[in-house]
């Protein structure tokens, strides 16, 4: 089964998200992309790995070679590690995390293809999506919109499909 959170930015999409992992019994796989923020202003994201808390980065507006996405710019070489992380670690994990399915994300050939693996296994995908990318995924799992209002009411819906999948 796959799961996508999907919402606006702010929603609680991660929130939510970092919240089942606490409480769903199984290992997981996968990363997180927590922003990098200086002086208030955000400035990048990182990537995180769930398993081992090893980090890097994966886009900054300090970086200066890889596609750009709005003011930042994308380390395709620490996406194609963390990817290639996820793909060694899937045959001993019940499900995958990742955190966001989004517009950096797919500019890297090995994220898609790590996606692709994830998305044509029996493995559970817990996922945050990107609003845009909402219509080429409704047919690939579960599609979840996530407010600021809604996240609390719908942890234990979320929670619920997680175990029924496991």
């Amino acid at each position: 089964m796959n799961i996508f959170l999907t919402g606006k930015p702010g929603s609680g999409k991660t929130a939510l998200l970092k919240e089942l992992m606490e409480e769903v019994n199984g290992s997981f796989c996968g990363f997180l992309t927590p922003e990098i923020r200086e002086d208030g202003e955000r400035t990048g994201f990182q990537i995180e790995d769930i398993k081992t808390g090893d980090r890097g980065i994966l886009a900054s507006v300090d970086i200066d070679n890889g596609p750009s996405v709005s003011k930042y710019r994308v380390n395709l070489e620490g996406l194609k590690m963390f990817s290639e992380k996820v793909l060694s670690d899937l045959d001993d994990s019940d499900g995958v995390v990742i955190d966001e399915i989004g517009v950096m994300e797919l500019h890297s050939d090995n994220f898609e293809r790590m996606l692709n693996k994830i998305l044509e296994s029996d493995k559970l995908l817990l996922a945050t999506l990107h609003t845009n990318l909402v219509e080429r995924f409704q047919d690939k799992g579960k599609i979840i919109w996530v407010t600021r209002s809604s996240s609390r009411d719908l942890k234990g819906k979320v929670y619920d499909l997680i175990e029924k999948a496991m």
